[in-house]
């Protein structure tokens, strides 16, 4: 068994077929913890962008038993374990680590969405 930070802050991991399956379920939220420049250049459908540092509840809604699934670029990624155990400190109960990343994501060939395109940021 490989030892993440995700299993060092005691968190649960899902895989990115999981999260493939849950995209555009109701209470399901993706929370992307790359880097700004990384997220507008691909992103999970519907996942929003949060500094993994400086985020509060009001980011991520009072529904408390939300399924929330953070994620970075890959397993020795430390961003997405960082703001998951955050989000599980405010009281957030379902709260999971896509800990391969955006980037086994991105080898599968799963969908994403982009602000930029073709190297352009829309208006």
């Amino acid at each position: 068994m490989r030892i993440t930070t995700t299993r060092l802050f005691g968190l649960a991991e899902i895989s990115p077929e999981d999260v493939k399956q849950k995209l555009g379920q109701p209470g399901f939220i993706a929370i992307d913890n790359n880097t700004i420049s990384s997220f507008r250049r691909h992103h999970l459908p519907g996942a929003r962008h949060l500094d993994p540092g400086d985020y509060g509840p009001e980011d991520l809604g009072p529904d408390k038993k939300a399924l929330i699934v953070f994620y970075c670029s890959d397993a020795l990624c430390g961003a997405g374990p960082y703001a998951a155990k955050r989000a599980r400190n405010m009281g957030y109960e379902n709260v999971f680590v896509m800990t391969a990343g955006l980037s086994v994501w991105l080898r599968k060939g799963y969908p994403v969405e982009a602000e930029i395109k073709n190297g352009a940021v829309p208006e």
